[in-house]
């Protein structure tokens, strides 16, 4: 195999069309022959610099018509070339030995399950009569936005019992009419594998700049919101899939009351769950002001087993006595995890180390925004880890709003606060 059958490039133009224009050239001018796909992650900047139209606009002016483009926005990337939190970064591949597909599933946050089938139809049709054996599905859907409630807007701390309850009783009706608020990723992604069991699977959500207020997904020249794109592809290339968080269970306690769809904690150890939290931790009640806890809640996730493994879920929004979280959770044990920003990037060091791969070709990574946000200046240490084991090759890393992973071996793994990896190589 050559070395230029995979291309990563970048823009941090401001306008959004020469962006567009100026990542496509870049992608193509060191590519062997035509893409199979373009992978492309563009922060929310564009928003506001002519459009995310304009840019695909501006992709689609260089790059043939006929390519299949996935992504959507996130809130920075990681590439060889350096660590941005501003401007468009793509991944372009046109391996010989690969048939892809796209497809598009809608209203997630509505109906996530017929979004996946919507999805999953194509991607059969498209690729059932492949003899090519590897089959790889890159996901990227809308992630969690928080619902703006007149008279605290979106403010992740809403600490009067009366505006917590308002807005509480507010979230079935955002979430299944307005179509705002939780992702709802692991029930999308649970649909999705049970109708393509045989795959691997990587998966990012769309975010903004950490605010969760708006995000975008990316399906060939279109611009979508509460979708899902769904990338299919087999091949003969080898890949490896799994995540590394780097935290561990420190303070243990039970989950004893939670909503309906688990996705709000009312009580640990039988108390008030706001409460508790801060006793666990042994914090002040100055915790739960607005700029401290924004800075804080990262390095004190919520810690659980699913099926052997350990998995975190930050507290990402406090509701009177209520926390929320961005997936669910049921009642029973569970623990206050401790992470730190030199285990976060030193846990991926040991997940490449143990995957595997010894002749790597690319890497896909999905990184948790809130990482980003935690390493701060420190996210180039994230660089120089994937640089050390990949070798020289291609790699393309985006922080988004959510992170899953799925093997028929390990099965699904929706994460927080995680890094999730797809490493292609040859056997």
């Amino acid at each position: 195999m050559t070395d230029d059958v995979v291309t990563v490039g970048f823009s941090e133009n401001w306008v959004a069309k020469d962006a567009g224009r100026e990542l496509a050239s870049r992608l193509l001018a060191g590519l062997s022959g035509k893409p199979k796909f373009v992978i492309v992650y563009s922060t929310i900047h564009y928003a506001e610099n002519g459009g995310f139209q304009a840019l695909l606009d501006g992709i689609y002016d260089v790059l043939p018509k006929d390519v299949p483009l996935a992504g959507g926005t996130v809130t920075g990337f990681t590439i060889p070339q350096g660590c941005y939190s501003h401007g468009v970064a793509g991944m372009a591949v046109s391996y010989s030995h690969m048939d892809v597909s796209i497809s598009v599933g809608n209203n997630i946050k509505r109906n996530p399950s017929a979004a996946a089938k919507e999805c999953a139809k194509k991607i059969r049709a498209d690729l059932d009569g492949s003899k090519l054996q590897n089959q790889f599905l890159f996901t990227f859907s809308a992630g969690t936005e928080i619902l703006d409630v007149p008279p605290v807007g979106r403010s992740p701390v809403v600490r009067s019992e009366l505006l917590a309850k308002t807005i509480m009783s507010s979230f079935s009706t955002s979430q299944y009419v307005l179509q705002k608020g939780s992702g709802r990723e692991d029930d999308l992604l649970a649909s999705l594998i049970s109708e393509l069991p045989n795959c691997k699977l990587l998966h990012g959500s769309a975010i903004d700049d950490v605010k969760m207020l708006r995000n975008y997904q990316f399906c060939n020249n279109n611009v979508l919101t509460n979708a899902v794109v769904c990338l299919g592809v087999k091949s003969d290339l080898s890949t490896a899939v799994s995540f590394s968080h780097g935290a561990e269970p420190s303070i243990p306690f039970e989950i004893t009351k939670v909503s309906d769809d688990g996705r709000i904690i009312h009580e640990l150890n039988g108390k008030p769950a706001a409460k508790e939290l801060l006793r666990l931790i042994n914090w002040q009640d100055d915790f739960f002001e607005e700029k401290t806890f924004t800075r804080r809640f990262p390095f004190f996730p919520l810690g659980l087993y699913i099926n052997g493994k350990f998995f975190i879920r930050p507290f990402v929004m406090i509701l009177g006595d209520s926390i929320m979280l961005m997936t669910k959770v049921e009642k029973g044990k569970a623990f206050i995890a401790r992470i730190n920003g030199s285990r976060m990037v030193g846990s991926v060091d040991d997940a490449l180390s143990a995957s595997g791969v010894k002749a790597p070709i690319f890497g896909l990574f999905t990184s948790c925004a809130i990482r980003f946000m935690a390493l701060g200046r420190e996210v180039y240490l994230d660089r120089d880890v994937l640089l050390k084991h990949l070798k020289g090759k291609p790699f393309l890393l985006g922080y988004c709003g959510g992170e899953a992973v799925y093997t028929p071996e390990t099965g699904l793994g929706y994460l927080n606060e995680s890094v999730g990896y797809a490493v292609f190589g040859s056997d």
